[in-house]
């Protein structure tokens, strides 16, 4: 009896930490629904999940789709906001990011707004390239609604952050604001990525995972992961060893009307990298 007392108990600690491990140490795979732009957010939810991803990263304004009218932001209405959500938990599927929000979208009298909807909707990062003068009200905001803001950065000269010196900036001593950089766009720029991301040790809440033709060179077109020029595998690599936890997520820009075969290589690539 003393026995099966023991392994039952050994049984229930050994599974109490493997799926400790698995929520704690596991990054996650999200697409980036800019992959999908051509589709409704619902349509982008079925390929995300037939391709294995159960993690989302929504661009503001992708059309909802289905019987939901209006677009991914904060004008959804409550009906509209709830009846994603039940899709999403039928799907099993977790809206993890907000983004790139942008002088585009926001400004002085909306910000607040993309708060409160990502607080409804329970996603845990907004991603976005404010503006020198708002970084302490979106921090301050990202304080109130307990949503981490991630700094994006789009290839020079648009964004304030094409180079990792402005993110490192932008941060510091603004606790709730970290990065969430494209590597691809670092290479279209001329930064090196290696270093870059060691710049920003310890902030990193997330990636957009991309891969690129040509070094220092804007018009560089996006590749499968693993053939271009980003060094995906080092780039995993690197982040194991700076023990990151946050969220890996694939944006492929190329032939988005037909890009499934594409993805599933994406896919394919990063799963035999993270093994």
């Amino acid at each position: 009896m003393m026995k099966r007392y023991v392994l039952s108990a050994m049984l229930m600690v050994t599974c109490f930490m493997v799926n400790s491990q698995g929520k704690t140490n596991k990054p996650k795979l999200s697409v980036q629904s800019w992959t999908f732009h051509k589709y409704s957010l619902l349509e982008t939810i079925d390929k995300a999940d037939s391709l294995g991803i159960k993690y989302l990263e929504v661009y503001p304004g992708q059309k909802v789709g289905g019987e939901i009218p209006g677009v991914f932001s904060y004008s959804l209405d409550k009906d509209a906001r709830d009846k994603l959500t039940q899709y999403l938990n039928y799907r099993k599927m977790k809206v993890v990011a907000l983004g790139v929000i942008d002088k585009e979208y926001y400004n002085k009298n909306n910000l607040e707004n993309f708060f409160e909807f990502a607080a409804y909707m329970k996603i845990p990062f907004i991603i976005a390239e404010p503006e020198w003068q708002d970084l302490d009200e979106f921090n301050r905001l990202a304080a109130k609604y307990k949503i981490k803001v991630a700094l994006h950065c789009h290839p020079k000269p648009s964004s304030h952050y094409w180079h990792p010196d402005s993110t490192v900036k932008a941060i510091k001593n603004r606790a709730n604001l970290g990065a969430w950089p494209d590597i691809g766009h670092w290479a279209r720029n001329g930064v090196q990525i290696e270093t870059a991301l060691e710049k920003l040790k310890g902030r990193i809440m997330g990636m957009h995972l991309k891969d690129i033709a040509a070094f220092d060179n804007l018009a560089a077109e996006d590749t499968i992961l693993g053939k271009g020029i980003c060094k995906i595998a080092d780039v995993i690599k690197q982040m194991k060893a700076q023990n990151f936890k946050g969220v890996y997520s694939i944006e492929y820009e190329v032939n988005p009307d037909n890009n499934m075969d594409a993805m599933k290589e994406n896919v394919s690539y990063y799963n035999s990298q993270v093994k």
